[in-house]
C-alpha cells in the first residue's frame, strides 16, 4: 500500500509538472513587479493589448488610460451631460473618461479640455485615487504620514499622496514618493488593484459601481466590503471607523450589531434627541423610513453609525472636495472641503443642501449635517471698524482658523454683532432674522469696468505692498521687492485693460491672490500668476515663457472667452456673470472650489484702494441686476434689431452708463464690443452696492 501510495503521488507530481505550465502560459507579464495589478486590469477589460500584442506594462500611462482603468475596474454606470472638447466620441477612452467625469473623480481643464493623451504624474494621480477612494466611501482617517521629498508634492496634493500612503495604496521608494515622475502602465495597475482590494473587489467580479457586494459572505469582510484601515489595533472591523459610542459594543460589521449577540439591538437607525447640545436615547429602527416616520420632535435626529444622517434644521459642512450638480443651473460646481451649507432635507444615502442659492444633492459620506443646537461654531461676518470682517471656523479642529476684510459694512450691520450668510448677499442674525441684503461693490463689479488708477499707480502700489508684505518676515516674501514677479506689471495690465476691456485692478487683484503676491512656487519657476491649469485634479506644470503670456492666456483663453462672455465657449457652462462675485454668481461659480473666493480677491481691491485714496469707488459705476431669464441685449434701444447676445439667466449684474434713453439703460457690453448697448430697463434692478 506504501509503495502503491508512493507510485501515486510521484505520478500526481510529474502530472502536475506537465500540468501546470497549460494554465498560464508565460507572457511578457510573467514575473513582472506589477503583474497581479495588471492581471486585474486584463480581467475588468480595462488593459487590452496594443497592435502589436503587447500591455505595454512599462509605457508611461496617459490621463485618458488612468481614467479608463479607474471606470472599468469600478464598473461606473452614471453619466452626466459633461462635455471635454478634446475628447470627441470616437476617442478611444470617450465613454470611460465621461463615466470618471460624471462621478467627480476627474475634472477638465479651465479651457474645456482634458488632455487624455498627456502622461500623468504620480501626484497628480494621488488626486484622481483620492476622488475614487471618497466616490467608493473607503474611510480615510485623519494622516500625517510625509516623504522625504514632500516639499516637491504640490500643497493641495500632499494630503492626497498621505491618504494613498496610509491606506497603502501608493508607496514611495527609500522614503522619497517622487512626484513629478511619470507613472507608468504597471504602476497604474497597482495603484487600482490596491484601491479595489480595499474596496472588497480584488478579482470578484462584482458590478455594483465599484462597490462590493455586502450581501456576499465569501468576501472575507465583515463590514460590507471594506477592510480595516484604521487602528490596526482597534479590535473594530468597521473600515477604521471606531465606535465612538461604547467602546465594548464588540460589534465588528460596519458599527452595526451583531445579530448573533443577544445582548446588542440589531437596529441600523437610532433615533436620539439634542438635549443641552449632546445626543440622548437609543430608540432603534432597522430602516431609515421607519426611523424617519418616528421623527415627531424638531430636536431629535437620525443616527447611524455614530453619524446623524437626518435633522430637523442645521447645516452641512462638506468633508472633502465634491462636486455639487447644482438643479439650479444644471452644472457642477466644485466645493473645497470645510463649506457650510444649508441643509434641506436627506434620506439614507445623500443630502439635499442649498450652496449660495445653488440646490443639488451630495453624498452622506462627503458631508457632516450639524443641528444648529449643537453647532460649536460657524463662519460670521462682523462690522469691524466700519469694515465688513469675515470669520471663518474650521470644522475638523473645532477652531477659528481665519479671517479677512474685504470692504465697508453696509450700514445695517452694528459693530459687536454677528452675522451669517449663505450667499455673501442677505444676511441674518443669530436668531435667523433678516438683517439686509448688501452686494459688495469690488465682488460685483463687472470685469468690462475701467480703473480709474494710472500703471504708475498700480506700480506705486505694487511696490507699497510687496514692501508691507517682506516686513512680515514671512519666509515666503523674503526680498519680495526685488524678486516678485509683480514688479513693473502697471503697463501691461493698462495695455491689456485698454485692448481687452478687462478691469486692470481686477486683474492685479486676481494675480495677488492667486500668487502670493507674485512669490508662489508657480510665478516664480513657472510665470503662473493666476493658477492656471493648477486647480484642476490633474494639473499641467505648464511653463509660460514670460508674466505678459500668463496674462494673455489668462485673457483669451479663460476670461474672454469663458468667463465673461454670455454663453462661453460651445458646451461650457462657465459664464454665471461677469463679476468675480461668490457660488450665487459670478467667476467664483466655476474658477474656483473656495466659496469665499471672490470675496477675498474683493478684498485685493479693497485695499489697493484704501492705499490709494478711492478713486474707483468715489467715482462709481452704476450696477444693476437682471431679472428675468432670456433677456436680450441690443445694440440699438430697439426691439427692432438682432440682439448683441442673450442672457441666458437672471441675476446677472450689468453696469449701466446711461439711463436717459425712453425704456431702455444703456450698458456695457460683456461681450467685447467696441459699440452701445442696450437693455429694456423693465427686466433690470439696479442695486446699492457697499463701497
Amino acid at each position: 500500500m506504501k509503495k502503491l501510495s508512493i507510485i501515486a503521488m510521484l505520478m500526481t507530481v510529474v502530472g502536475l509538472l506537465f500540468w501546470q505550465p497549460q494554465l498560464a502560459s508565460a507572457d511578457e507579464l510573467s514575473g513582472h513587479s506589477h503583474e497581479p495589478g495588471l492581471r486585474y486590469l486584463i480581467s475588468k477589460n480595462a488593459l487590452v493589448k496594443d497592435a502589436k500584442g503587447s500591455y505595454r506594462p512599462n509605457d508611461n500611462v496617459t490621463r485618458g488610460e488612468f481614467a479608463s482603468y479607474l471606470a472599468k475596474a469600478m464598473n461606473l454606470q452614471e453619466t452626466s451631460d459633461i462635455v471635454f472638447k478634446d475628447v470627441p466620441d470616437t476617442y478611444l477612452h470617450a465613454k470611460d473618461i465621461k463615466l470618471a467625469a460624471s462621478a467627480g473623480i476627474i475634472t477638465g481643464y479651465g479651457d474645456g479640455s482634458f488632455k487624455p493623451n498627456a502622461a500623468i504624474s504620480r501626484q497628480h494621480m494621488a488626486i484622481m485615487l483620492e476622488r475614487a477612494i471618497d466616490y467608493l466611501e473607503i474611510p480615510k482617517g485623519t494622516s500625517s504620514i510625509t516623504f522625504k521629498d514632500n516639499a516637491s508634492i504640490i500643497k493641495d496634493y500632499r494630503q492626497a499622496v498621505a491618504v494613498g500612503a496610509q491606506l497603502g495604496i501608493i508607496q514611495g521608494s527609500n522614503g522619497y514618493f517622487m512626484p513629478n515622475k511619470n507613472a507608468t502602465i504597471g504602476q497604474a495597475a497597482t495603484f487600482i488593484h490596491r484601491l479595489m482590494t480595499l474596496a472588497g473587489d480584488s478579482n470578484d467580479g462584482n458590478s455594483n459601481s465599484g462597490k462590493p457586494n455586502p450581501g456576499d459572505p465569501n468576501d472575507g469582510n465583515s463590514n460590507g466590503g471594506k477592510p480595516n484601515t484604521g487602528e490596526p489595533n482597534d479590535g473594530n472591523s468597521n473600515g477604521g471607523n471606531t465606535n465612538t459610542g461604547d467602546p465594548n459594543d464588540g460589534n465588528s460589521n460596519g458599527g452595526e450589531p451583531n445579530p448573533g449577540d443577544p445582548n446588542t439591538d440589531s437596529s441600523k437607525y437610532v433615533i436620539k434627541e439634542i438635549s443641552n447640545g449632546t445626543l440622548v436615547g437609543n430608540q432603534g429602527f432597522s430602516t431609515f423610513a421607519d426611523a424617519e416616520k418616528a421623527m415627531t420632535k424638531n430636536t431629535q435626529v437620525i443616527v447611524q453609525n455614530d453619524k446623524i444622517v437626518k435633522m430637523s434644521s442645521g447645516y452641512v459642512v462638506t468633508n472633502n472636495y465634491v462636486a455639487l450638480k447644482s438643479e439650479t443651473i444644471n452644472d457642477s460646481i466644485g466645493v473645497a472641503p470645510n463649506t457650510e451649507m444649508e441643509y434641506l432635507s436627506s434620506d439614507e444615502t445623500q443630502v439635499k443642501v442649498r450652496l449660495a442659492g445653488q440646490v443639488g444633492y451630495l453624498k452622506q459620506a462627503d458631508v457632516t449635517l450639524i443641528p444648529f443646537a449643537m453647532s460649536k461654531g460657524r463662519s460670521y461676518y462682523t462690522n469691524e471698524n466700519g469694515e465688513i470682517k469675515h470669520t471663518l471656523y474650521d470644522h475638523k479642529t473645532n477652531k477659528y482658523s481665519s479671517s479677512y476684510v474685504y470692504g465697508k459694512a453696509p450700514s445695517f450691520m452694528k459693530p459687536g454683532e454677528k452675522y451669517y450668510s449663505w450667499d455673501g448677499i442677505s444676511f441674518t442674525n443669530g436668531n435667523g432674522s433678516s438683517k439686509g441684503d448688501a452686494y459688495n461693490y469690488y465682488q460685483f463689479l463687472p470685469a468690462r469696468a475701467t480703473t480709474q488708477y494710472t500703471a504708475e499707480e498700480l506700480d506705486a502700489y505694487i511696490m507699497q505692498k510687496l514692501a508691507e508684505m517682506e516686513s512680515t518676515g514671512i519666509t515666503q516674501y523674503k526680498d519680495a521687492t526685488k524678486k516678485s514677479k509683480l514688479i513693473g506689471l502697471g503697463k501691461t495690465l493698462k495695455e491689456v485693460e485698454a485692448k481687452s476691456q478687462i478691469n486692470a485692478m481686477l486683474i492685479l487683484s486676481l494675480a495677488q491672490h492667486e500668487s502670493a503676491y507674485g512669490m508662489s512656487a508657480h510665478a516664480q519657476d513657472l510665470n503662473n500668476l493666476f493658477g492656471l491649469y493648477v486647480y484642476d485634479t490633474n494639473p499641467l506644470n505648464k511653463k509660460f515663457d514670460s508674466i505678459v503670456a500668463n496674462i494673455n492666456e489668462l485673457v483669451d483663453k479663460f476670461l474672454q472667452p469663458n468667463y465673461i462672455t454670455p454663453g462661453g465657449s460651445p458646451g461650457r457652462n462657465f459664464a454665471n456673470g461677469a463679476v468675480i462675485g461668490s457660488k450665487a454668481l459670478g467667476f467664483n461659480v466655476k474658477y474656483a472650489s473656495d466659496p469665499y473666493w471672490g470675496a477675498k480677491i474683493a478684498g485685493h481691491y479693497y485695499r489697493a484702494e484704501k492705499a490709494l485714496g478711492f478713486k474707483d469707488a468715489n467715482n462709481p459705476y452704476t450696477i444693476g441686476i437682471t431679472t428675468t431669464p432670456g433677456l436680450n441685449v441690443r445694440t440699438e434701444a430697439s426691439t427692432g434689431n438682432s440682439p448683441l447676445f442673450t442672457y441666458a439667466r437672471s441675476g446677472m449684474p450689468v453696469i449701466i452708463t446711461n439711463s436717459a434713453t425712453n425704456g431702455w439703460y444703456e450698458v456695457l457690453s460683456d461681450k467685447l464690443h467696441t459699440g452701445t448697448a442696450f437693455v429694456s430697463k423693465d427686466y433690470v434692478q439696479v442695486i446699492n452696492t457697499v463701497k
